[in-house]
Formats: C-alpha cells, sequence, structure tokens
C-alpha cells in the first residue's frame, strides 16, 4: 500500500510540474510573439502614415495656410492626405488669421482644397474681427480662398448671433453669406 501511494502522488506531483511548466512555457511565447498585423484597410492602402504631419500653401514666399494633424495617411494615386485632429491657420495678405480646429480632415494634394469634420462638437472658427463661426464641416476651396459648408451654421461676436443653413466665406475680404434659413438675434 505504501509503494502504490507513493506512485500515486509521485504522479500528481509529476502532472503538477508539467502543467507549470506549460503555462511557463505558453506565457513566454505569448510574451515574445510578434504583434499582431494592423487590420485596418486604411494603412493597407495608404502610401505613408505619419505622426505629426504639417502642410503648407506658399504663395510669392508667403504662408497663405497651414494644416498641422497629429497623424496623416497619404494617398499619393488619390493625391490626398487623411488626417486626424487637425489645426488650421488661414492667414489673409494683411497678415489677419483665422484659426480652425477639427477631429478629421482630408487634404487634396493637388487642388490644396481641404475638408475638416467634427462627429459631436462643432468646428469653432475664430475670426481676427472678433466674430466666431460655428459649424460640423468645412470645405476649403483654394483657388477662391472660400470657404464652404451646407450644414447648419452659427456666427457669433459683438452681440450679435446669426444662424442659418449653408454658408460662403471669402478669406480676403472676410464676408460670409448664411444661405438659407436666417435668423439673426441680439445676444449679451
Amino acid at each position: 500500500m505504501p509503494n502504490r501511494f507513493l506512485r500515486w502522488m509521485l504522479s500528481g506531483v509529476i502532472l503538477s510540474l508539467s502543467a507549470y511548466l506549460g503555462y511557463v512555457v505558453i506565457g513566454h511565447i505569448r510574451n515574445n510573439a510578434p504583434p499582431p498585423p494592423v487590420d485596418s484597410p486604411v494603412f493597407e492602402e495608404a502610401d505613408a502614415g505619419m505622426e505629426g504631419f504639417v502642410y503648407r500653401q506658399i504663395k510669392d514666399g508667403i504662408v497663405q495656410w497651414e494644416v498641422v494633424a497629429q497623424k496623416a495617411e497619404v494617398f499619393e494615386a488619390k493625391h490626398e492626405a487623411v488626417l486626424e485632429t487637425v489645426k488650421v491657420r488661414l492667414l489673409s495678405r494683411d497678415g489677419e488669421e483665422m484659426m480652425l480646429q477639427a477631429e478629421e480632415g482630408i487634404i487634396n494634394t493637388e487642388t490644396n482644397d481641404f475638408e475638416l469634420r467634427n462627429r459631436e462638437e462643432l468646428i469653432t472658427i475664430e475670426l481676427a474681427n472678433g466674430y466666431t463661426i460655428l459649424t460640423p464641416h468645412i470645405h476649403w476651396i483654394d483657388a477662391n480662398q472660400e470657404i464652404r459648408t451646407p450644414n447648419p451654421v452659427t456666427i457669433q461676436g459683438q452681440g450679435i448671433r446669426i444662424t442659418g443653413i449653408g454658408l460662403v466665406g471669402f478669406l480676403e475680404s472676410e464676408e460670409f453669406t448664411v444661405l438659407d434659413q436666417v435668423h439673426v438675434e441680439s445676444i449679451s
């Protein structure tokens, strides 16, 4: 009987050691395994991906506008860069500037047009004259130095709030037109 008990006990110890050894080996394999490949189809299609992206439009040696993004994916065949966490600075000839921030954007690297979009918060455009424009989507048309949106828009500042649908604005003249369903109210 003591012999059988000893065998049974030794078998239990061997099984326990084998289980522990298996656990250690599997843990080591998992920790040293290469990371899984990125499943994002965007990364598979992009020609380049980068963090810390800056794109400037320069005319006659003067910066016209600057786009800074935390992340960018560049698609050379489409002539576009897809951006995340974007800041834009638009400069007029007299040095006045407009600032914009958005969650995401796309630049057409051939035409220098770009689009900015927010999913939840509104894009805030701060004008040098003290007015602020709020909208979820902006399209910059570089050839005309023009901002457009088909979406709801609010312009506020200096005791007035203008709301409506759609906007066309020109950087040089700082003239902005709300296109439809225009409402004006006095604010304090």
